[in-house]
């Protein structure tokens, strides 16, 4: 039997049989396909959305989304960090088989895309915002051979400098300028799309926003809506046994040139005062984005396209912002993995509908093609259209959670090395690369993760159990489970990649 990953070698180009049976496939109902919009944003944590019991923040739009369609209560990010998401979210393929395996680096050649699917069935597709699986420089052109689909374009690889955010539009390569704050200015772009193409067929708009990623910051009239003094922390921010372990156990030496940023960073961590600020600023990013999702929303129905429209709110990760005093993401931690999922489509999604089926970021591009009556090819995403629709209750018992190389900001702030994990409906574990039991968590018992079982006698066989689990979740996703070998995989795929280097100078056998 042929295997998956052959497969995928095999028919990752084959696009001309498979745009022949998306023309002939019609949606459930047999008629004209729904658009698609699909939203979302960058490091917002579910946890700040009201649907998802955010208090502090308002975000009665996304709140509506959920309010008419449905809310995925366990969407979870596999590998939380900006590009593995982006990779896996676009080709429905896990990191081993995209060769996303970190940021920054170019994806594999001749994947079929989320929006080369689209186009064989008919769609118009867009995409405006971050892009970031390009790897090929963050402010750097991409050509239409490398957007995957993409046609209508208004992107650039990656920038957090939300009020001067540069971009390149369709196939020119001079540069332009958002004005203002980027957020709102692609929204208002998109609008400008779904304006120009109600009635003309189906479309489908991607729409990537770079906040709330730090450097937490939002327009005025935001920033001044979020005081530092009455923003709250998450209770497990004074819980930091996790922090303190990895300082001991020093697991990988940090390049003595990075020693500063670690200073910086540590600095951050230990103040509650800077903490606060940048919760602050990270809640005025996100009701800003809200208030774009509202904008979004009335131009479908000032179009009378929004009940044709499937609509999706999500993340690609979350954001610690201090609790267990963690930096950022790229951690098994429910701040980190945790992310909204929101979507709308009444003529097939029944209002109000919950589901707590474990959704990755490889079912999404399944999920929502089946939704629009769109075959997809071959992925090792799952379909998960009969939770969306409240008939199931999903086809995972576990998922699949990573960190495959020790190079990013979690490694400079908190010494973090590479683990692999999963996440249940109901418990949380990881382990480092050398079968050393890291975190385990039982999340309906302990919802702030407080309380770590790795090393708990008594909950021994289940962890055992899990062990054995994760042990199948890593062979599907063809993970080596060695660092060295995506260290290689990384230089091979990008020789300048510095961090590698420096990390394997000062830490010689990685």
């Amino acid at each position: 039997m042929m295997k998956r990953r052959d497969f995928i070698k095999v028919t990752g180009t084959g696009l001309a049989t498979l745009n022949l049976s998306c023309q002939l496939a019609g949606t459930p109902g047999g008629g004209r396909r729904p658009n698609i919009v699909f939203v979302f944003a960058d490091q917002l944590r579910a946890q700040e959305v009201g649907c998802y019991g955010g208090r502090q923040a308002p975000t009665p739009n996304i709140d509506r989304l959920a309010r008419e369609g449905v809310r995925f209560t366990n969407a979870i990010s596999t590998y939380p960090v900006c590009s593995p998401y982006r990779a896996m979210l676009l080709t429905g393929l896990y990191p081993m088989h995209n060769g996303m395996y970190f940021n920054d680096l170019p994806m594999k050649p001749g994947l079929t895309g989320f929006g080369d699917v689209c186009r064989g069935a008919g769609y118009r597709t867009a995409y405006i915002g971050k892009w970031h699986i390009d790897g090929r420089g963050r402010e750097a052109y991409i050509p239409p051979e490398r957007r995957l689909g993409f046609e209508h374009w208004m992107v650039l690889e990656c920038t957090h400098e939300y009020f001067k955010s540069r971009y390149y539009a369709d196939d020119s390569d001079q540069v332009r300028v958002w004005e203002g704050y980027d957020a709102v200015a692609q929204t208002r772009a998109a609008q400008e799309y779904i304006r120009a193409q109600a009635g003309q067929g189906p479309f489908a708009l991607f729409l990537s926003w770079g906040p709330p990623h730090s450097p937490y910051i939002a327009p005025p009239s935001y920033m001044d809506r979020f005081s530092a003094d009455r923003v709250q922390l998450r209770p497990n921010a004074t819980e930091r046994a996790v922090a303190d372990d990895l300082f001991a156990q020093q697991r990988v030496r940090l390049p003595e040139k990075y020693l500063h940023w670690r200073r910086l960073m540590r600095d951050f961590l230990e103040s509650d005062a800077a903490l606060r600020k940048a919760l602050a600023g990270y809640l005025a990013a996100t009701a800003a984005l809200d208030d774009c999702i509202g904008d979004l929303l009335r131009t479908l129905e000032e179009q009378g396209i929004l009940d044709e429209t499937i609509f999706v709110f999500t993340s690609d990760h979350g954001d610690m912002v201090g609790s267990h005093r963690l930096f950022e993401k790229e951690w098994p931690h429910e701040e980190s993995i945790l992310i909204p999922f929101v979507t709308r489509y009444p003529a097939r999604i029944p209002a109000g509908t919950v589901s707590d089926a474990l959704l990755a970021p490889i079912d999404v591009m399944p999920t929502v093609l089946a939704l629009a009556g769109v075959p997809c090819p071959r992925v090792d995403g799952l379909d998960q259209s009969d939770a969306a629709t409240g008939r199931g209750g999903g086809g995972r018992d576990a998922l699949l959670l990573m960190h495959l190389a020790t190079v990013g900001n979690a490694w400079f702030a908190n010494g973090l090395d590479a683990w692999r994990g999963m996440r249940t409906k109901t418990h949380t574990y990881a382990r480092f690369e050398d079968g050393t039991p890291w975190v385990f968590y039982d999340n309906e018992a302990d919802p702030y993760q407080m309380r770590n079982l790795a090393a708990d006698p008594a909950s021994e066989a289940l962890r055992r159990r899990l062990d054995a689990r994760l042990d199948e979740l890593l062979k599907e996703a063809d993970d080596p489970q060695n660092q060295r070998i995506v260290h290689e995989l990384i230089l091979k795929a990008k020789p300048d990649y510095p961090l590698v280097s420096d990390l394997q100078a000062a830490n010689p056998g990685r």
